[in-house]
């Protein structure tokens, strides 16, 4: 019996972080790379606040159905998982509580999952922004 690994890990997210109140502050965006229908996809972040910000978009207009995400539960006191959908070709925001999904090691998984038809890379375009406020 042959067995499919159903997640691509392959993106560590590079954070944006806010040094200083009334400053400006570029926002990196880390591109999917899964280029299979309905492959998933994990983005590493390494946050080290009590709360970010995290964007999740996409630019395709290739597109059939929409984007879930989902924040693993975490290994700390408040772990649980944290899930929602993105509507294709729209971006939208998300502010996480890092104590629900930080594993021990001080890492947080997100993993984005296109619809079984689409790609993440080439037909939605996504990506993860991430945002700290360390000012």
């Amino acid at each position: 019996m042959l067995k499919f690994n159903l997640q691509h890990f392959a993106v560590a997210v590079t954070e944006s972080i806010i040094t200083d109140r009334n400053e400006i502050t570029t926002v990196t965006s880390n591109a999917a790379t899964a280029d299979t229908d309905g492959l998933a996809e994990v983005f590493t972040l390494s946050n080290t606040q009590e709360n970010m910000l995290v964007v999740i978009g996409g630019t395709g207009s290739l597109a059939d159905g929409n984007i879930t995400y989902s924040f693993g539960t975490g290994e700390m006191w408040n772990g649980k998982e944290i899930t929602g959908t993105v509507t294709k070709n729209t971006e939208a925001v998300i502010c996480v509580d890092t104590a629900n999904c930080k594993k021990a090691d001080g890492t947080i998984e997100l993993t984005l999952t296109p619809a079984g038809t689409d790609k993440l890379l080439t037909d939605h375009a996504a990506y993860v922004k991430v945002i700290e406020n360390v000012g």
